[in-house]
């Protein structure tokens, strides 16, 4: 989707904050609405759907965790989200298991917000199709038996933008690493890139920034299928099996 042709909510209870995003956005060519706090982004989405909510984190009355909560429990249609905030009031593996694409601190520069809709709103088999310049160091792999038998043993979980893999491999936060993770039985894999989100207690949670040509429209249904919301699952299972 173009961003010119987007529809954004922007929650915030700064008035001032709200007026400037409001502006940013209809120059870009956007429809854009606006909401003072939670329960009015709520009542706007109920009636108006849109392609982006840019949402607060602390507001009154209903803050912009509790609204993504609420807005998941619609079931008709579910935004792209991006979280603004001056506090680190949800961490990044929450945040991402609530369908969070993008947490951003305040204050936020108009090109650095600008970019990160326009990534969002970017369709997987553009946003999937370019490979980062740099070649990663690490590399994640693993071999299943299959996509089901993987996430009924807890080994794996896939959300729209990612997925929780069981795995010991020593990475960092933000860290690009090599992606190959096959299936035999499905007789496909996903090879590409990806960025680590978080990591801990045995499990990373990976966002997908490339997938091969051969891959892709595979890894794409697959991540489709996620009927949670979640951008990256907060968790795998609980098997104690572990791809290497």
């Amino acid at each position: 989707m173009r961003l010119k042709d987007a529809s954004i909510l922007v929650a915030d209870d700064e008035v001032r904050l709200l007026s400037i995003f409001k502006r940013w956005f209809e120059q870009e060519g956007c429809r854009v609405l606006t909401a003072e706090d939670g329960e009015q982004a709520l009542a706007l989405l109920q009636n108006e759907p849109v392609d982006m909510l840019i949402s607060d984190i602390r507001m009154p009355k209903m803050d912009g965790i509790e609204l993504v909560k609420h807005v998941k429990q619609l079931q008709t249609y579910f935004p792209k989200i991006i979280f603004i905030s001056g506090d680190s009031d949800i961490d990044e593996r929450e945040s991402c298991h609530l369908g969070i694409h993008r947490k951003l601190a305040k204050p936020i520069a108009r090109a650095a917000l600008v970019f990160a809709v326009k990534t969002c709103l970017t369709g997987k088999e553009a946003r999937w199709s370019e490979p980062f310049a740099i070649v990663p160091e690490q590399n994640l792999t693993a071999v299943f038996a299959s996509v089901e038998s993987a996430k009924n043993q807890g080994l794996i979980a896939f959300g729209h933008g990612g997925f929780n893999i069981r795995s010991t491999l020593a990475v960092a936060r933000g860290e690009t690493i090599g992606l190959k993770l096959e299936f035999a039985a499905d007789r496909n894999a996903l090879a590409g890139q990806g960025v680590v989100r978080w990591r801990g207690e045995g499990h990373i949670g990976v966002e997908i920034t490339f997938v091969e040509d051969s891959n892709r429209a595979w890894v794409i249904d697959l991540t489709e299928q996620n009927v949670t919301g979640s951008f990256i699952p907060r968790s795998a299972g609980v098997a104690s099996a572990q791809p290497r």
